[in-house]
């Protein structure tokens, strides 16, 4: 296996550099939740998206078509790496532990995007926050190989 530090901290540190050296401007670029290379998949992207407690949805019931009009151009530019890459892109819906819906986890696999429509291909799995972790320290454990 090869040799790999576990996760300990969050740096957003980049992300407030960024942020700061902008100045106001917008940006012309996305950042990614996490990139991995599989040794049989090849490469994985994995973007999770927030359920905040005071949204009307749960991960099982939120998708990204539902707000495609405010934040498309995220999406189209995952999909477009994915392709690109090629990389197998999923999006995760989550919540966070403590909170109402902690135990739901929307898995989507993103086969297909239309520019307007939205994901208009893809694999949809609902999980537990417990099956989740099963099988992502799988795919993990996998890809350090």
């Amino acid at each position: 296996m090869a040799q790999s530090k576990q996760l300990s901290s969050d740096d957003s540190s980049g992300f407030e550099f960024v942020k700061e050296i902008l100045d106001g401007d917008p940006t012309c670029a996305i950042n990614f939740d996490r990139l991995q290379k599989h040794p049989e998949k090849g490469y994985i992207i994995f973007e999770y998206l927030l359920c905040e407690e005071h949204q009307h949805v749960s991960p099982h019931s939120s998708h990204p078509n539902r707000y495609w009009h405010k934040n498309s151009r995220k999406f189209i530019s995952l999909f477009q790496v994915s392709k690109d890459l090629p990389a197998i892109l999923f999006l995760v819906n989550y919540a966070k532990k403590g909170t109402k819906y902690e135990d739901e986890v929307k898995v989507i696999k993103v086969l297909n995007v239309d520019i307007e429509k939205g994901i208009i291909e893809e694999r949809v799995w609902d999980m537990t926050r417990d099956n989740f972790k099963k099988w992502f320290r799988e795919t993990n454990s996998q890809c350090c190989k």
